[in-house]
């Protein structure tokens, strides 16, 4: 049997078996719609649940979805997930290219499909820029665009967190444009247009709403967003437990139901928290040292599989991310991204590499730091 015809039968048994249960875990609600042939369909990234929540809205045109390639490093269960859904591989900390070439031979040969445009879920609840080339990619497919935008998943299941909390979720389509609205369209208006349609702000929204997510453990884990201390000005010593937040320096404070901080300064939410230190990192003069114990580096070859280097003390001093031996220059880095809370992935000069922290930390600081030095074209 063709598998695009498997995947079309599995896609509505699926669809009704298993979406309903997401959407009830995450109280999603959202509309049902049926899709022109092909679709290229691009949605806001906010949970890990994200690709079950959108199928829920398509229960009757089934799509394939650009995932992590991760995913396709499970064993047998990646062998499962392969058999009843086809998913496309793309590399976080890569260019991607690979994905982009795969994403078009499905649409060019009929099917519809999937991807979540900033490529990894958003940390302080901005939607973020996509893909450089996403505008490209719409425009060549000569297929249909649609845009989806996934609203209230922040604080649903927040990237930083543990579990979900009980609030409120929505989905819908945002807008649909042909393959002729494309073709008239150059590939940055695309762009820009996906970003203006999918972009969301939890906290513009939530100030309007102002919904009750509960759940316990709210702040757990939330040190691996947050890597410098207001009052202290360290790096690295802030750890989020239970419901609060606090560090070495005796800061404490309480992560609420409504997604603020109790008491409201020195900030009153993640994302000014997020953007001051982010500020802050930028402004220092010199760069600064980092180090975190028990972290693993595999180099991962084409075929999925990984290859151990070293496990021990991974160090940022000056220019450089070294661990044990290995030794990486910033600038010669072209690409790095983090995957869930505990893995760092990047390229350098052509190897794809991946760091493992046997427990979420803080790695969004190593990444903090090589995205300002690239801006600045260091």
């Amino acid at each position: 049997m063709d598998e695009s015809i498997r995947h079309k039968k599995l896609w509505k048994v699926l669809n009704a078996v298993i979406c309903p249960v997401f959407s009830h875990m995450m109280r999603f609600t959202g509309k049902k719609y049926r899709l022109p042939t092909p679709t290229l369909v691009i949605a806001n990234h906010v949970t890990n649940f994200d690709p079950f929540l959108v199928a829920a809205s398509f229960p009757k045109d089934q799509i394939y979805f650009v995932a992590s390639e991760h995913l396709f490093r499970k064993g047998f269960l990646s062998k499962i997930i392969h058999y009843l859904v086809g998913p496309i591989a793309r590399r976080k900390g890569s260019t991607g290219g690979d994905a982009a070439m795969a994403m078009l031979r499905k649409l060019r040969a009929g099917h519809s499909v999937c991807i979540f445009g900033e490529g990894e879920t958003t940390w302080n609840g901005i939607t973020q820029s996509v893909f450089p080339g996403t505008g490209d990619i719409a425009k060549i497919a000569k297929a249909h665009l649609v845009t989806y935008r996934i609203e209230g998943g922040y604080f649903t299941a927040p990237r930083w967190g543990r579990g979900v909390r009980r609030g409120k979720m929505k989905g819908a389509i945002v807008n649909i444009y042909t393959p002729e609205q494309l073709q008239q369209m150059s590939s940055q208006e695309i762009a820009s247009a996906i970003e203006k349609d999918l972009y969301e702000n939890a906290w513009d929204r939530q100030k309007k709403l102002s919904v009750r997510y509960q759940g316990k453990n709210r702040a757990r884990y939330m040190e691996t967003a947050l890597f410098l201390c207001p009052k202290c000005y360290q790096y690295g010593t802030l750890k989020g437990e239970g419901d609060q937040l606090h560090c070495t320096c005796g800061l404490k404070m309480t992560y609420t139901e409504q997604g603020t901080f109790d008491p409201p300064a020195p900030f009153e939410n993640i994302l000014l928290w997020d953007e001051w230190q982010h500020k802050c990192l930028a402004e220092e003069e010199t760069l600064p040292a980092f180090r975190d114990k028990n972290i693993t580096l595999y180099q991962l070859q084409q075929d999925h599989t990984q290859k151990y280097l070293v496990e021990g003390t991974l160090k940022q001093l000056d220019d450089m991310l070294s661990i044990h031996g290995h030794c990486f220059l910033l600038k010669d880095i072209s690409h790095m991204a983090l995957v869930q809370k505990h893995i760092m992935v990047f390229t350098c000069q052509g190897q794809y590499y991946e760091l493992h922290a046997k427990e979420p930390l803080c790695l969004r600081k190593y990444l903090a730091v090589w995205q300002q030095q690239k801006a600045k074209g260091v």
